[in-house]
């Protein structure tokens, strides 16, 4: 070990050790003697160098160190030792991966060689050039580099040089693009080191050229291939031609569409621009028809090799560029899978341009949550709908305030006074200040959710745990504001009651965050079957039954208000049918479906029981657990929160103690019960959604299998049940084998 740090007089055994790691290479090392009073800032040749054998005495130190300790100097910790990577070891340097192979071909080297044509390409070879391209693309947005997928095509590495029209303007155009889905994922930053890697490791992207101009020369290409076709007889050559033809027609509609769906000067584009942006992702979605039906009319790439494409690719290329980290191999997306990626990427951007008819803050809401369920792991349309909608953090389309659509939305939902324009506390100045300091000042909590359903759905959870502490807070807000308010509104002629107004609409979204936080938990499969009981229990008992009086609450207010406009306007109005009509249309939907949920839960948790009560659940061993750490664990992060307040270990024991007491077969009558009410109200309502058919076909396996239970199917078995969720995501279907 080198000592120059120590002090050059200081050579005890004891300065030897303390500088001494356990566990190091124990061969000589050098040692500083100096002679006599020599001075650090003295001459190097008044310093004399000799080796010092101190093995045996380091092992000797080694010898007093407890079980678990470890000496390291204060900038050397642990986390340091397990992070470090070892420099030009191949098993830990990915730069060391192309010193197994030739020098890797660039751009300047193919052509040289011949490995690469810049003029005069063939239609096969563009052909087999462009899929490979996109299949190299469409692995970057599965998470690998870039240096290592899109940028092992040496056509993007001098555009210039490229005398081929076709050619040129194809990697101009994917410049284009890159640079275009890069701003939208950083735009949105609703990604994670997992899901996307951005750096473009130093490559001109080809920022001088304009979008508009890349699309002018793909279709001058396009024009002059479609006239080639024309001089020919073949037909095989001009499927081939017609196959390339589409394939530049794609690429300049997907960059046409890029192009209008980013905001231009912060505001996203209106309801008739997006029928227009449609329309163009419609056109690209027929191309990409006949993508997949042509792929074998261009070159292939070799069976043994790992390039996409027999030409124009080098996957070593910008090995140099990357970081020191351990090697990572990047499998390149097979052609037929990555046409695929590409139709089914612009239905989910045709699905995200709906987002325009979503007026206010709740429908957005859903609109972003079913948007997350059904579309999640692709990255890009989810940071696209987040574009969209937020194109600046406080602004809806860029053209209205975030804070105006939150009132609206709290007007929507419980209608308070403060917000009616025929009640005096709209015009009151002091209630104006309150309202608006109130919505500015938490509008920073509401955007956070619409950015939590754009992050993948493991990180919504960890996101969510985190951001029910600012539940909390608002909570307190919107007392003190109902508060403030109905001291207000008590002073004027006509006095209205406004406690519980904003409180109310609070809660419900602290309710559906609370409950969704525990419903994921299933689909990720966070939980054994052991804990089961007291999620479905927290579910059952509290949230969702908070959730429907929440909602109850909110409708009758709605309901009130309408029946006080109604004393005031003229007599023999008929605006009674209206507040039904209302009250239907408005949270009836949802309280339906929230009661449903509970029933489901309810089934859930008594079917449960009965398991339990016939030890069909296997338990952890007892000196490997302890249910009351686990309990506190799974519903930490709702502590912060004082409403609804969190339920104690003792009340769930308490409870699961009760429960236990009834039969087994009692326990599944109960459970039955619950499933049959849960597909009786959701089959109540006209034109369900997609995922309460599912429900009702969960509701359906599960009622016949508790009937059976209960009769005495399997009574004396003790086999464990099985819990299948290919059905549904949050509900599994309950099957008890023989």
């Amino acid at each position: 070990m080198d000592l120059n740090q120590s002090e050059p007089q200081d050579l005890s055994p004891t300065a030897v050790q303390s500088n001494t790691l356990p566990g190091a290479d124990p061969s000589p090392v050098e040692v500083i003697v100096c002679e006599g009073d020599a001075l650090p800032e003295q001459p190097a040749e008044m310093v004399r160098r000799e080796w010092k054998e101190i093995t045996a005495e380091f092992f000797g130190c080694v010898k007093e160190l407890q079980l678990g300790e470890l000496i390291h100097d204060n900038m050397f910790g642990l986390f340091d030792a397990m992070s470090a990577i070892e420099m030009m070891d191949p098993k830990m340097d990915a730069g060391m991966c192309c010193n197994k192979e030739a020098t890797p071909l660039n751009f300047q080297t193919a052509v040289e060689s011949g490995k690469m044509k810049l003029v005069n390409l063939e239609s096969r070879e563009l052909i087999g050039i462009i899929d490979a391209t996109y299949s190299c693309m469409v692995s970057w947005l599965e998470g690998h580099s870039m240096a290592q997928t899109v940028l092992t095509c040496l056509y993007l590495h001098q555009p210039d040089k490229i005398e081929d029209k076709a050619m040129k303007s194809f990697a101009v155009a994917i410049y284009k693009i890159i640079n275009l889905i890069r701003s939208f994922i950083l735009r949105a930053r609703v990604y994670e080191e997992e899901d996307f890697q951005p750096s473009n490791y130093g490559y001109d992207m080809y920022m001088d050229l304009t979008e508009t101009k890349a699309c002018n020369m793909l279709k001058s290409a396009e024009e002059d291939w479609v006239k080639k076709a024309k001089d020919l007889d073949g037909v095989k050559e001009k499927d081939e031609i017609n196959a390339l033809v589409s394939r530049l027609k794609f690429t300049r509609l997907f960059l046409q569409c890029l192009v209008a769906l980013y905001p231009s000067k912060n505001v996203s584009p209106s309801k008739t621009e997006m029928i227009d942006i449609v329309k163009t992702l419609n056109g690209a979605l027929e191309l990409t028809q006949v993508m997949e039906k042509t792929i074998e009319f261009g070159t292939q790439p070799d069976v043994d090799a790992d390039t996409p494409n027999t030409m124009g690719f080098s996957m070593m290329v910008n090995q140099r560029l990357l970081p020191p980290t351990f090697p990572r191999y990047t499998k390149i997306k097979e052609r037929s899978t990555c046409i695929q990626y590409l139709s089914e990427l612009i239905q989910r951007l045709k699905h995200a341009c709906k987002i325009v008819h979503c007026t206010n803050y709740h429908s957005a809401l859903n609109f972003f949550m079913d948007f997350s369920k059904k579309f999640g792991p692709c990255l890009l349309s989810r940071s696209i709908l987040q574009t969209l909608y937020l194109p600046s953090h406080d602004t809806v389309f860029g053209t209205k305030k975030l804070t105006e659509v939150l009132k609206e939305s709290a007007k929507t939902f419980i209608a308070p006074p403060v917000l009616l324009s025929d009640n005096p506390l709209s015009s009151n100045p002091a209630a104006i200040n309150c309202v608006d300091s109130f919505f500015a000042y938490n509008e920073h909590t509401f955007s956070v959710l619409f950015e939590i359903c754009g992050y993948n759905r493991a990180r919504q959870r960890d996101k969510l745990g985190i951001m029910l502490s600012n539940f909390a807070n608002l909570q307190d807000e919107a007392e003190r504001v109902d508060a403030y308010l109905h001291s207000l509104s008590m002073k004027h002629e006509n006095p209205r009651q406004h406690l519980a107004c904003f409180g109310t609409w609070v809660l419900y979204h602290c309710l559906r965050a609370m409950s969704f936080f525990l419903l994921s938990g299933l689909e990720l499969e966070l939980y054994s079957v052991h804990e089961y009981l007291y999620i479905f229990w927290y579910l059952y008992q509290f949230l969702f039954g908070w959730i429907v009086s929440a909602l109850t609450r909110a409708d009758t207010s709605l309901v009130e208000q309408d029946y006080a406009a109604d004393a005031k306007g003229p007599k023999g109005s008929q605006k009674k049918p209206k507040v039904k009509k209302r009250k239907g249309k408005s949270d009836g939907k949802e309280i339906i479906f929230n009661q449903a949920m509970q029933n489901m839960c309810g089934g859930y948790y008594k079917a449960l029981g009965g398991f339990i009560g016939e030890d069909r659940i296997p338990e952890p061993l007892p000196m490997f657990d302890n249910e009351k750490v686990r309990f506190e664990h799974r519903f930490a992060p709702f502590a912060t929160l004082s409403t609804p307040p969190p339920m104690a270990y003792s009340d769930f024991k308490l409870m699961k103690t009760y429960l236990l007491k009834s039969p087994a077969d009692e326990l599944y009558a109960a459970a039955a019960k619950h499933f049959h009410e849960a597909r009786v109200l959701l089959e109540s309502y006209p034109n369900p959604d997609e995922e309460w058919h599912e429900i009702v076909k969960v509701a359906k396996m599960n009622f016949v299998m508790m009937n059976l239970l209960a009769s005495g199917l399997n009574r004396q078995s003790k086999t464990p049940p099985e819990f299948d969720f290919s059905c549904h995501r949050f509900f599994p279907i309950i099957k008890q084998r023989k």
